[in-house]
């Protein structure tokens, strides 16, 4: 269904987004009312179409926001995303694909807040001559991000024909084009991460440019898995039987698993 984003609620909740947003920004919030708006933030990305998340942003940049800016925000977002991660509302035995997968999940967000973080601190070294252990530490998260869409590929090649033959055809059309678009972005980062790419572009810009990809990941991903958990996987719970869990199980060990 296509979200009309010229309703007065759009307009009201995109614009309340922003207050926030400009809100947590401000540095002479004292941590109580720090916290009060984050959690109040939070209240609000659990229940909002991102397309109003994403608009609001946008209009932020335009108005001034730097990626730092949209950093804090990010951290927010976090904790929604890790939350629903690690505490998913769909309870799956030990063992099970679907375990299997949540359980990577974890794992997959453990290496993007890590990423995060290695970025902010890389950034307040000033040059790139003063970061290479960080900037060498970052590339290896890049590339075990590479490394796991084993995840993707194991449910592209298992989970989602046996859905489709049961007549669920649009979420694994969707999560498949969101995988090709995160993957995009990982060849990206690790591109980025070039000596080539070092040389041509100042540290301050790049910082920017490498921030910004590491949140946009993050956040797709975080969307990603929340629409993985509460339709692909409980849509799957409910069509798919047991013999056919077996099938999924035993071609996902022979695909063999994402190691962290």
């Amino acid at each position: 269904m296509k979200t009309d984003i010229n309703t007065p609620e759009f307009t009201i909740l995109k614009d309340k987004i922003k207050i926030i947003m400009k809100a947590l920004k401000a540095k002479e919030n004292s941590p109580v009312e720090a916290e009060r708006l984050k959690q109040e933030f939070k209240e609000i990305l659990e229940k909002t179409n991102p397309l109003i998340l994403a608009m609001a942003e946008g209009e932020l940049v335009r108005e001034g926001f730097t990626r730092d800016d949209l950093m804090t925000a990010c951290d927010v977002h976090l904790s929604i995303f890790k939350d629903a991660i690690n505490k998913p509302n769909l309870i799956v035995a030990e063992g099970h694909p679907v375990h299997r997968f949540q359980e990577e999940h974890k794992v997959i967000l453990k290496y993007m807040e890590t990423l995060i973080v290695l970025i902010r601190q890389t950034k307040a070294k000033g040059s790139f001559e003063a970061a290479t252990d960080e900037m060498a530490a970052i590339k290896r998260i890049a590339v075990k991000l590479m490394e796991a869409e084993n995840h993707n590929v194991r449910q592209e090649n298992t989970l989602f024909p046996v859905l489709e033959k049961h007549g669920i055809i649009e979420p694994p059309v969707i999560m498949w084009a969101e995988h090709t678009e995160m993957k995009s972005i990982k060849k990206q980062l690790l591109k980025l991460l070039t000596p080539e790419e070092m040389k041509k572009n100042d540290f301050a810009y790049y910082m920017e440019v490498l921030a910004g990809l590491a949140l946009v990941l993050t956040e797709k991903f975080g969307a990603h898995t929340q629409k993985e958990t509460n339709v692909l996987y409980a849509v799957a719970m409910d069509v798919i039987t047991e013999e056919e869990w077996k099938d999924i199980k035993e071609e996902c060990d022979n695909l063999g698993y994402f190691e962290s």
